[in-house]
Order: C-alpha cells, then structure tokens, then sequence
C-alpha cells in the first residue's frame, strides 16, 4: 500500500508541474498578445523588426519564458514613447505578474516532483540512472502536453 500511495504521490507531484506550466504559458501568451497589438498598431510609426520566438522554444521553458520576456522589453523599449491607457498599463502589469507568479509555482512543481521522483525510485531500489530518466520523461510529456494544449487555442 505504501508504494501505490507514493505512486499517486509521484503523479500529484508532476501535475502540480504540468498544470501551473500551462498556465504560466497561457498568462505569456495573453501577456505577449497585448504587446503585439500596440506593436501592430503603432508599427508604421516604428520601423523596427522585432521578431517572433519560434514555437519549437517550449522544448526548453525556462529558456522559452526569457526570450519572450526580453522580446517584451524590447517592444516596450521600441515603443515607449506611445502614451498607454491606465487600464492598458494595468492589465499588462497584471499578466507580467501572473507570468512570474506561474513560473514560480512551476519550478516548485518541478522541485517536488524530481523529489517524489527520488523517493519512488529509492522505494523500488531502482538506480539514478532510472530516476533520471524518469525525471526526464516526465518533464517533457508535461511539457509536450502543454504545447499541445496551447497550439490548439
């Protein structure tokens, strides 16, 4: 009984991964959706190209959420001279924060998880090469499934 319950402990764990990683990928979205419209709208006053982050990047998140983040800032750096609505700036300001907050409860998702991970693993006497490949597998069928969800939407 004790490993089925480490089992459905181990799994938990990679959800609280897997859900807040959608979200945090969602809220970046929103976030970077609302950059783009007042890139598009103001961008014949603006002549500078500022590239998309291609789609393949959710294969690495961390790295995924940083190039957005600085493709952000540069949009913002572009056009910062465009006078922003309060409720504007608010609600950009608010998904900025959403998107941090996510990241964070993802990594710690991801800490607890590998943890779990370590704890089944040693409850089966498997080796680290099993845990790592665990933790690897894990990682990236969540990963994989938010990409999934998100190229849907």
């Amino acid at each position: 009984m004790d490993s089925f319950i480490l089992g459905l402990q181990t799994i938990g764990a990679w959800l609280l991964f897997g859900a807040p990683l959608l979200q945090a990928a969602t809220e970046l979205y929103e976030e970077v959706k609302g950059w783009e419209a007042i890139k598009n709208k103001h961008e014949s006053s603006k002549r500078k190209d500022i590239g998309k982050i291609q789609f393949w990047w959710w294969l690495l998140p961390p790295l995924k959420i940083y190039l957005e983040k600085r493709r952000i800032q540069k949009i913002q750096k572009t056009y910062s001279d465009i006078k922003l609505s309060d409720e504007t700036r608010e609600s950009l300001h608010k998904y900025a924060l959403k998107v941090n907050g996510w990241s964070g409860v993802t990594i710690g998702g991801w800490l607890a998880a590998i943890g779990t991970t370590w704890q089944l693993v040693g409850n089966f006497e498997l080796g680290p090469e099993i845990w790592l490949g665990l933790v690897i597998f894990f990682s990236y069928v969540s990963i994989l499934i938010t990409i999934k969800l998100l190229i849907k939407k």
